[in-house]
């Protein structure tokens, strides 16, 4: 069978091969008869095992470059998917890294650029031998724009997942992991290769019988070569393990970005968190500009750490690259003594000139605003409510105000004020909110783990019930009086208020950050801090990703005529894609800050709304954008209405405020 495009790709010959068929809940190629998974034991469903065709994974199934046979799908990283693949001459599995080109762009000179980026990669990482980085033998020519990069795969499991499983690790395996990536960063630095994405998914864990646990760096993807010409401006990184000058582009992260984002990784095996644990990318990447740096000792004080331990912390979290660890060889050597019960050589005595003030002022000196620990929710807004409660220069009467005042440069006005069945704090923090495609019906969530159903039509009616987590996103689809909420550790559940029922429908990796229910019913997306877009079949609960952005996802629309997605992402870009065709069509930058919210007008025009309270408009055809306006800040959910105008909700005391916009 031959690529439409002209790859090179074949299909495997059956036979040679019974594996027709995969599994959907690994994503490994199954023998069509076959009772169960031999990769994880999942048994046949009763309509059977699914047939590679319909796979949404290209590669799964066929035999790459005449000599390797892809059988399962493993996962997407910063740049790419992966998979594994057996040698059809030797017995012998190899992961491969497929890279599309046509993500970054579709002109001659990009692709280019592109080719010279992974070959330069390829040759870099192939000249380390250190073992606790991955192995990279060769890159293949899948097609004129997609690339291959051939390594080594390995059998374990990674540290996320390990982290997220609540594996606790004890203080000596935390040293040692920690040790070992120290020990391959060192070589990769010494040929001239940052990392920029050092993380706990991009080291793999194996246990081996005679030594244990064995640590290896993953997923170079991002990473900078130096000498290559390239620019390091730009965010590359993943916000929870991001450095400060990652954070700012102030200035051209170098391996000492990498030291503070080990330090970070080391931080969170140590205590069972990352050193500033918020569910917003925003408020992560200012924490790291600006919060003093956690002490490990005070986050974790059952863990009994060392102080010894803590100081190399606070020197690998300093906020200034010349006041980190000049290399991660000195890293290495404080913490081989550690394990020998040796002082530490280089940081184990000393602190960084700020780190005993930051201690104190933890212990004595707490901030008004307490700071969200792990599991709680700051929605996408630079400030929170309870933050823009406080700032009297806004509101100088909070108690007594009596309604949110629009700040804006367009025509609004109040379609209707639903009030709510209780009495709350007079700002409520909304931690997620959605509107319903025909504009009919809101629904909102809050911190106290409240969800508000609220019908827009007539006078309005409300409904509200609690939710055992927290919740972080939400759709709502008033043909079947269904709501889904996904919570915080990536449970989306749908409740049916009326009958009081609630489902688990899927349990994803990472915090959902947007959600949107197809036209049709029959399935829904949603959008994670991890960039996924993932469809979950409603019918089967069956899930697989559609696309993978290095970035967060924070918002998303179904076109309802045509296969046509808008995502905004984190960083404030909206990209238009068409999934089924794997095309992107395009993806362009509209704000300097997160974006709340995308949609599309009845007249083809696109609109964003970020965390600042700024609306944007675009054409759809094209991505240009044409306009911006102010309309304030709380207003979190806004949804085209048939009439050509916007609507959008906001929570202000005891009332639901419900507005029309024209722009």
């Amino acid at each position: 069978m031959k690529h439409p495009k002209g790859d090179p790709v074949v299909r495997a010959p059956l036979r040679t091969s019974d594996l027709t068929h995969y599994c959907e809940s690994c994503s490994t190629l199954v023998e069509q008869l076959s009772e169960r998974c031999a990769e994880c034991g999942a048994a046949r469903p009763q309509d059977g095992w699914t047939s590679v065709h319909a796979s949404p994974y290209a590669y799964l199934g066929r035999i790459i470059d005449g000599r390797y046979f892809v059988d399962r799908f493993l996962g997407s990283g910063a740049s790419g998917h992966v998979y594994r693949a057996r040698s059809v001459r030797v017995s012998r599995q190899f992961a491969i890294k497929v890279v599309d080109t046509r993500r970054y762009g579709d002109s001659e000179e990009v692709q280019r650029e592109m080719l010279r980026s992974f070959e330069r990669e390829v040759d870099a990482l192939s000249r380390i031998s250190n073992p606790h980085v991955v192995n990279v033998y060769e890159f293949i020519h899948l097609s004129d724009t997609i690339l291959g990069m051939v390594m080594d795969y390995l059998d374990g499991q990674t540290l996320e997942d390990r982290l997220r499983q609540d594996q606790a690790l004890t203080l000596r395996e935390a040293v040692e992991i920690t040790r070992q990536i120290a020990d391959g960063l060192h070589e990769a630095h010494q040929q001239g290769i940052v990392h920029r994405d050092i993380k706990p998914e991009n080291i793999m864990i194996e246990a081996l019988p005679a030594t244990g646990l064995f640590a290896r760096v993953l997923d170079f993807g991002v990473a900078h070569v130096a000498g290559s010409g390239e620019s390091t401006y730009g965010f590359h990184g993943t916000p929870l393990y991001a450095s400060p000058e990652q954070c700012t582009e102030s200035r051209q992260p170098d391996h000492r970005s990498d030291i503070y984002s080990l330090g970070c990784v080391f931080f969170h095996m140590l205590t069972g968190q990352p050193p500033f644990p918020y569910a917003n990318a925003l408020r992560v990447m200012e924490a790291h500009v600006e919060a003093p740096r956690p002490s490990a000792v005070s986050t974790a004080p059952g863990r009994n750490i060392p102080k010894s331990l803590d100081n190399l912390l606070q020197h690998m979290l300093a906020r200034e690259p010349g006041e980190r660890p000049e290399d991660f060889w000195k890293v290495y050597q404080d913490l081989s003594a550690f394990l020998d019960g040796l002082p530490l050589p280089h940081f184990g005595e000393s602190l960084p000139a700020d780190a005993e003030t930051v201690v104190e002022l933890s212990r004595d000196e707490p901030t008004q605003l307490t700071e969200p620990t792990l599991g709680e929710f700051v929605s996408l807004a630079e400030r929170t409510s309870n933050e823009l409660a406080q700032d009297y220069s806004l509101i100088t009467e909070a108690e007594a105000l009596p309604q949110w005042t629009e700040r804006s440069d367009v025509d609004m006005a109040q379609l209707i004020s639903v009030g709510l069945p209780f009495a709350t704090a007079p700002m409520p923090s909304i931690t997620a909110a959605a509107i319903d495609r025909g504009a009919l019906g809101v629904v909102l969530a809050d911190h106290l783990m409240r969800v508000h159903l609220l019908g827009i039509s007539g006078q309005g009616f409300a409904q509200s019930f609690s939710v055992p987590r927290l919740v972080v996103a939400l759709e709502v689809d008033l043909t079947h009086a269904h709501l889904y909420a996904a919570d915080i550790h990536g449970d989306i559940t749908r409740y049916t208020p009326s009958g009081g029922g609630a489902q688990t429908i899927a349990r994803l990796a990472g915090s959902v950050l947007a959600m949107e229910l197809h036209p049709s019913g029959s399935h829904l997306l949603a959008a994670t801090e991890r960039g996924e877009l993932i469809k979950i079949d409603l019918r089967t609960g069956r899930t697989h990703t559609l696309w993978s952005f290095s970035l967060p996802i924070s918002a998303l629309h179904q076109h309802a005529r045509e296969d046509l997605l808008l995502v905004g992402v984190w960083d404030g870009t909206v990209a238009c894609l068409r999934p089924q065709a794997h095309e992107l069509q395009w993806q362009v930058p509209v704000a300097r800050d997160a974006l709340a919210t995308v949609g599309v007008t009845d007249d083809q025009r696109f609109f964003a709304t970020d965390a600042r309270g700024e609306l944007y408009v675009g054409q759809l055809e094209g991505g240009k954008a044409i306009e911006s306006h102010r309309i304030g800040q709380e207003l979190r959910a806004v949804r085209a209405r048939p009439d050509g105008s916007l609507i959008g909700a906001t929570l202000f005391g005891d009332d639901a405020q419900i507005w029309r916009i024209e722009i």
